[in-house]
């Protein structure tokens, strides 16, 4: 059973007309996949028909903005809503009077899906089906990323998707698509050769998913329900984000998607306008800038260059800046953003600004600024006459901060990385280990964990019983998780590199790398994964996702219940040392 959505639910109109509309939106959705997926033999009379559902798509969107007004559904608190409806409406418009058909089309089912997601709640099998994800949330994470994978596999795997129109392998597809969705970066084929610009715009769509998490974009639907997130979720999504404010939770998921976009949009400009003499055309020139902005933002290392930055696109200081930044805000999370990237910053200077910020996030960013110079100080002398030969020393220092940028869970390259020393490998190894911030876009064991084992290291050796920072105690579950979090990361990566050793015909130091880029979803690689066998891919697929669900989250998804005992016994003295 559905009811009318009322007035205050603006900007959805009479349920018969969204029902209807909903309904030309899903058969449109499947046209355009039999259609341009499989790109089957039509007749003339199958095209009309085509055509014609497209178009009535189009009209079903146009005719939001008439309906609303009849229904006098657009008054002064209803504008916002008008005006998506009437931006969608020009766009799609502009597309149709340019001769886009489709892409007007998009626009509708893009407007109506939304719409869709105002409906569904109201049945009873999604009644259901949010019960469950309030009873059981990190099972749910889980698996919403195993089906998000699966979704992306099959549509890479659709002719349409590849160049040479013949859909790419199952195993590829699967590797991609992992790869996508845990933002990684890692491939077996070249992303931007290998994969058609439908299959291109599969694997943007799967990283922008992965980048916000399947428990922020379902939270994120609850809130849009206007649905109070269950107290078992806001404790999950406490332990994922690390957020010290259950209460603040709501306001953080509204956050998430809106700055997400915002500093996607910034980057994309920055890159469309550096990138001219690169991209004379500028349709080719937009959708470049659009693709390496997400995929920067989103920690994900995906290039549609085949060399990734490494050749005239990172040359433009301007370019690699950029996009370090957005590397850089990616991978602080989301949390600190809103914390520190506010109008007090402007007010206050950055000294009163970053002293009020809470303790996490004040070790997060000292944390990064540490590791982030400590990074390009030795990179740029372990490299100064090795792969940074060539360049001028300004150009060197920059190289070695963006390197060391990138080795923080991103995956974009300057130089060559098969080129670089033992030395330089190894430390971008324990940077990759590291990874970046909790509740953000990057992965890794995140480095409040380094912190905290700092921190408690620092304790034992003070003689001091509490763990403490900022003039604040960690608590003692906070300290056990790190190591927790410490043992099963280090457990995880050595059995997979061991089974890889035993599997793979690659030197002992390529394999290390590879495996803590797959673990902690960056993408960095020293050539090693194009070449991997299939047992060998199928490995690294399943540590890609293990590492973008956490040790933590897996184990939580493994055994919700914890119980604790009602007595203790004695303590028992082992000698360590």
């Amino acid at each position: 059973m559905t009811k009318g959505p009322s007035r205050k639910d603006d900007p959805f109109l009479p349920v018969r007309f969204e029902l209807i509309s909903t309904s030309i939106c899903a058969l449109t959705l499947v046209e355009m996949i039999v259609r341009y997926g499989y790109h089957p033999a039509l007749l003339p009379w199958h095209h009309m028909l085509a055509d014609s559902l497209e178009m009535l798509a189009v009209s079903a969107l146009l005719l939001r903005l008439p309906v609303r007004i009849w229904t006098r559904r657009f008054g002064f608190g209803l504008i916002p809503g008008s005006l998506f409806d009437l931006f969608l409406s020009g766009a799609a418009l502009i597309a149709l009077f340019r001769g886009h058909l489709t892409t007007a089309a998009l626009f509708a089912v893009f407007r109506l899906g939304i719409v869709a997601f105002r409906i569904l709640p109201q049945s009873q099998t999604f009644q259901r089906i949010f019960t469950h994800i309030q009873i059981r949330p990190t099972r749910v994470l889980a698996i919403s990323f195993l089906l998000t994978i699966l979704a992306g596999t099959f549509l890479l795997t659709l002719p349409a998707a590849t160049a040479d129109g013949r859909g790419a392998a199952i195993l590829d597809a699967l590797f991609t698509a992992t790869s996508a969705v845990c933002v990684t970066g890692l491939i077996v084929v070249d992303t931007g050769s290998y994969f058609s610009r439908f299959g291109q715009v599969v694997i943007l769509g799967l990283i922008q998913i992965g980048a916000i998490g399947i428990m922020t974009l379902s939270a994120s639907v609850a809130l849009l329900f206007r649905r109070r997130l269950g107290l078992r979720t806001r404790a999950v999504m406490q332990n994922l984000m690390e957020e010290t404010s259950a209460q603040g939770l709501a306001g953080i998921v509204r956050y998430i998607v809106g700055m997400t976009f915002a500093i996607e949009a910034i980057g994309f400009v920055v890159l469309f306008f550096r990138w001219g003499d690169i991209f004379p055309d500028t349709g080719e020139r937009l959708y470049y800038s659009l693709f390496h902005s997400i995929s920067a933002f989103c920690n994900a290392g995906f290039s549609l260059f085949a060399n990734s930055l490494a050749g005239p696109p990172g040359e433009d200081p301007i370019v690699l800046l950029t996009i370090g930044g957005l590397i850089i805000l990616g991978g602080i999370g989301f949390t600190v953003i809103s914390g520190f990237l506010n109008r007090d910053l402007l007010k206050k200077g950055v000294r009163r600004t970053f002293g009020r910020l809470n303790s996490q996030s004040r070790l997060i960013l000292f944390l990064t600024f540490l590791l982030l110079a400590l990074g390009t100080l030795f990179i740029f002398f372990f490299e100064f006459d090795q792969s940074l030969d060539t360049m001028p020393a300004g150009e060197k220092l920059l190289t070695a901060f963006f390197q060391s940028v990138t080795a923080r869970t991103a995956g974009f390259n300057r130089v060559d990385m098969s080129h670089m020393l033992p030395a330089t490998i190894l430390l971008t190894i324990i940077l990759m280990f590291i990874g970046a911030a909790p509740g953000s876009t990057g992965g890794g064991i995140k480095i409040t964990t380094l912190g905290v084992l700092v921190l408690s290291v620092k304790a034992m050796l003070q003689g001091r019983e509490d763990v403490e920072i900022y003039r604040r105690t960690i608590p003692k579950s906070t300290v056990y998780r790190t190591i927790a979090i410490t043992v099963i990361s280090a457990l995880v990566v050595t059995v997979f590199f061991l089974l890889l050793l035993a599997t793979q015909a690659v030197p002992f130091q390529s394999m290390l790398f590879e495996t803590i880029s797959a673990f902690a979803n960056v993408g960095l690689s020293l050539g090693v994964t194009p070449n991997l066998n299939f047992v060998g891919r199928l490995l690294v697929i399943l540590l890609m996702y293990i590492g973008r669900i956490g040790p933590l989250t897996l184990t939580l998804a493994i055994g919700e219940k914890l119980h604790s005992a009602d007595y203790r016994y004695p303590a028992a003295r082992i000698q360590i040392g």
